[in-house]
Parts: structure tokens; sequence; C-alpha cells
């Protein structure tokens, strides 16, 4: 059994993000930086900054044709969006290289995390959040520990994944048999190696329980309602066989309105297929 010690090692070892993020946030963290500074950023890595386009000028944001370069794209969606979208990007791409002979392919529990993030932000407009801005990035990494697996430990990780299924355990039940952690634990410790916003970080560690110790929080409500329903909708999967019971606390706490689900099958539907199009090209 592979021991948390032995995992904490590894995310130790593992690359950061790239210099266009650390670039981006170094820009972004000066007061007196200017949407044409952070564009400047962009501009200097072509795959983002075309995607960094294509996502501007696509429905998911509302800007179809009216954005024709990157300052345009920065001052329209705003600092914020621009560093989440890029975040989205480099981490992607980190962990493009994943093969895997599991039961599951990463590529769709990467379609399964951006349908998470599609409706994560939906549910949080629905429910009346006013700084949505986090809520598509909190969405695309809520399972940041499961790729973290998948690319650190291949071979024990596709035993927790038959593990899992033959005995029609969770996820974590099965991480801990074999590993020892489970991707809670060890996709936070990723995102603390990394830096990422404590409410990106909370989200990683209590999607599944769907509240922060028992007390409600609106982001990790919102992405563990969003969790297990791309799971019914079969958007992607995460490998799971059984789905849980929602969180009682989380579903109160967004107050939805009745049939909301059902009544936004197709908004839902061409979003995910839009964000998986968009971030997932040539994967």
């Amino acid at each position: 059994m592979i021991n948390l010690d032995g995992i904490i090692q590894r995310i130790n070892e593992f690359p950061t993000l790239p210099t266009i993020y650390s670039n981006l946030m170094d820009v972004m963290v000066n007061p007196r930086s200017t949407a044409m500074d952070v564009a400047d950023v962009i501009s200097k890595d072509q795959a983002s900054a075309s995607k960094v386009l294509k996502a501007a000028n696509s429905s998911i944001y509302g800007f179809q044709g009216r954005v024709t370069n990157i300052s345009q794209a920065v001052m329209f969606l705003g600092f914020e969006e621009i560093k989440n979208l890029i975040t989205a990007l480099s981490i992607i791409d980190l962990f493009a290289s994943i093969k895997t002979k599991n039961a599951i392919n990463p590529i769709n529990l990467w379609k399964h995390s951006i349908a998470v993030g599609t409706l994560a932000r939906t549910i949080g407009k629905t429910a009346g959040v006013k700084e949505i801005e986090n809520y598509f990035l909190a969405g695309i990494l809520h399972d940041l520990g499961k790729l973290l697996f998948y690319k650190i430990i291949p071979e024990s990780y596709a035993k927790v994944i038959n593990y899992s299924i033959e005995n029609k355990i969770s996820a974590r039940e099965a991480e801990l048999k074999i590993i020892g952690t489970n991707h809670l634990i060890a996709g936070e410790i990723l995102a603390e190696k990394w830096k990422l916003p404590l409410p990106i970080r909370n989200v990683i560690r209590y999607h599944s329980a769907g509240t922060i110790s028992g007390k409600s929080d609106i982001l990790v409500s919102c992405v563990h309602i969003a969790n297990l329903t791309a799971n019914l909708f079969g958007f992607g999967t995460d490998g799971k066989e059984i789905i849980q019971q929602p969180n009682k606390i989380a579903w109160d706490d967004l107050e939805l309105p009745n049939n909301f689900f059902t009544s936004n099958m197709n908004k839902f539907q061409s979003e995910y297929e839009e964000s998986v199009k968009l971030l997932l090209k040539n994967k």
C-alpha cells in the first residue's frame, strides 16, 4: 500500500503550473496592471490566446462575434474570469499525457469535470450568487485528486477503479483501502502546492460531503449538486456506479425552483458540449 507520506513526496515532485499562469498572476496582483498588460501576457502564448478568443466568442459568455482581440476579451470577461480560464487550460495541459488502461478514460473524467463546471455556474446563478467567476473553475477542478492519481500512480489507481466497480463501493473507500489516502486529500494538497485560492481548495476537499465540516458553503453546495447531476445526466464519467443522495443541507441551501433540472436540460447539454469542444480540442 502507498501511504500518505509517499503521495505527499510525489506531489512535492509534481510540476508547477506553466509559465503563462505564473506570469499572469504576477501581473494581476499588481494594482497598476491594465487590461493591456494582461493581454500582453496571454498573447505571448499562442495556444492560450486562441482558446481565450474562442471562449470569449462562445455562447458560454454571450459575446458571440463581438470579441476580435485579447484586449477586448480581457475587458469583456474581466480579470477573474480570464485568470480562471487560463488556470483551467494550464491544468488540463499538465494532465494531457495521461494514458491508462483503466475502466475509466481520463478524457471522460475531464468531460465530467467540465460538465460539473458548467452546471455549478448555472446553479450558482439560479441560487442568486452575484460573484460567479470561481464556479466554473471550481467544478472543473473538483476531482483534481483523481487526475493526480491517474498521473503519478496509474497502476495502483487502475486497481482502485476496478475494486470500486467490482465491490460497488465509492472511489474514496477503494482509494483508502488500496492507496492509503483518498483523492479529496491528495487533491487539496496539490492545490495548496499550486497556491490555488481557498474556495477552490475547499471544493476539492469537501465536494463529496456537500458541506465543510457540517457547515453550509454555497460554492461547495453548488459543486456537490452539480457533481451528482452530471453523473445522473451521463455527462462524462467519474467512475461512480452508484450515485449518492444529495446532502440535504447543500440542497436546501440552494433553494432551486421546482423542475429546475428537467426544464433546463437542453441548456445544460449545449453548454456542456460547447465547453468540452473548447477546452478539450486536440485532447
